[in-house]
């Protein structure tokens, strides 16, 4: 076995490591899908791709690409539905069209992928993008988006690299916002949160909203990286890793230390649900708690909005509390489309042509009616939230977020390092180890992974 092959196997081993920390950053679809091609859509044989593969896309000779993604089942519907239209406009272009649940999207690109095969173009989750950019998985799209206006896109920011270069182009974002049960704050005669509200008055409505007796809790505050303790530390103007994303920050940065004390309160005094009773419940499915009223608050992103609108919950968002002396904070993941480095030629001029009508008005106004995230072009964005009705009210929260959206700590190795320092808070929000020997071992076992960079 070649050494990128290994290093491609060990890269796509780690895929499903934290498959539970990215779940809802695409959708709250839990379907079981299979990688079966929409009916809509014209599948060919692998040895039609071959013989096409010695094809231009541009010189309109036939040329067979398969295009994957992850979506619940009605979202499929309106990608078939981008896809023919695609194909309508590139009469010589076949696309094999794999939409799939999350978790079964992830298993099929880390067994094809680690074959030499793969799909020629697939979503990624924004925090992957750098992992398979350093493994050589995907192409380099700097030099073919001299020609796009990425002003006019969300999410281009947050994915580019240290380099200044691109590796992707967003599909849909998820941005995190304060969700609140008004009928639970009505009740408790607490008002509802504001655009000024810090951490402190989370953690007073919290109380206020606690009722042990009736086992209701103020808030749902997650075990978890981006709805948990990443989301605190950067709320509180910290961070876990410098600024290169090479080096931790865990123990030096006293803003680390002064969040997680604070989120620990919650535990201590029985206002959110304890990790035994999160186990199963908020962690791997963020927000389940939400819709059935067992938590009066709860940070989550774009698309669980779905799930309670199914409760038929009367609910509301607000922008994400910043923490005192802190910053407002918005974690960001932006869903995004890759170019498979290894497909033939024809085929990767064929699926940028996919990628680039992607971003066409036709195509970003059908997939924002998707919902399931915000779609990537800012005026479509706009205009389709300013003609939402219904809860939320103040769904437009969402794009005031964007100023104070920022990445999730992405580098090659974050699945790694995110898997490396999670037990860690486990530990210490369970009350096994202390405040200082969480940042000890948190920093140590960040850094080691961080030093594979070198």
């Amino acid at each position: 076995m070649s050494k990128s092959r290994k290093s491609v196997l060990s890269l796509f081993a780690l895929v499903m490591l934290t498959s539970a920390a990215l779940t809802a950053c695409s959708s709250n679809n839990n379907n079981g899908g299979s990688a079966s091609p929409s009916s809509s859509s014209s599948q060919a044989s692998p040895d039609s791709t071959a013989e096409a593969s010695g094809n231009t896309a541009d010189n309109g000779e036939p040329v067979t690409i398969q295009v994957a993604y992850y979506a619940d089942e009605k979202a499929r519907e309106t990608f078939g539905q981008i896809i023919d239209k695609f194909m309508e406009a590139n009469k010589n272009v076949t696309v094999e069209n794999v939409g799939t649940d999350w978790g079964t999207h992830y298993t099929n690109l880390k067994v094809d992928l680690a074959a030499g095969q793969g799909p020629t173009v697939y979503l990624l989750d924004g925090p992957y993008i750098a992992q398979y950019a350093s493994e050589g998985a995907i192409e380099n799209l700097t030099d073919r988006l001299k020609d796009v206006k990425l002003d006019d896109y969300f999410g281009f920011e947050a994915i580019k690299n240290a380099n200044n270069e691109y590796f992707a182009v967003p599909q849909a974002i998820q941005v995190n916002a304060l969700y609140y049960n008004k009928e639970m704050f009505d009740a408790a005669n607490v008002a509802y949160p504001t655009a000024d509200w810090t951490t402190d008055d989370v953690y007073e409505a919290a109380q206020k909203l606690t009722n042990a007796d009736a086992k209701q809790y103020g808030i749902g505050l997650a075990n978890h990286f981006r709805y948990g303790w990443y989301t605190t530390i950067r709320q509180f103007g910290g961070d876990i890793l410098d600024e290169s994303r090479t080096k931790s920050t865990f123990a030096s940065d006293p803003k680390v230390k002064e969040a997680m004390v604070y989120m620990k309160k919650f535990w201590d005094e029985g206002l959110t649900p304890s990790l035994v009773a999160q186990e199963g419940e908020i962690t791997p499915n963020h927000g389940t708690w939400f819709p059935r009223g067992i938590v009066a608050m709860f940070y989550d992103n774009f698309a669980r909005r779905l799930s309670n609108d199914q409760e038929g919950i009367n609910y509301d968002v607000s922008l994400m509390p910043k923490g005192v002396g802190g910053v407002n904070y918005s974690a960001l993941v932006a869903n995004s489309w890759v170019l498979n480095a290894h497909a033939k030629d024809a085929e990767k001029e064929a699926g940028w042509k996919f990628i680039e009508y992607f971003l066409s008005d036709e195509a970003q106004q059908l997939n924002a009616t998707l919902s399931e995230g915000i779609t990537a072009k800012k005026s479509t964005a706009e205009a389709a939230l300013s003609q939402h009705q219904g809860n939320p009210e103040h769904i437009k929260v969402f794009l005031d977020s964007m100023q104070y959206a920022s990445n999730v700590g992405d580098n090659p190795l974050w699945e790694e390092w995110i898997g490396a320092i999670d037990p860690i808070f486990t530990e210490y929000l369970s009350g096994k180890i202390t405040i200082d020997q969480l940042l000890e071992q948190g920093d140590k076992a960040a850094q080691a992974v961080l030093d594979k960079l070198k």
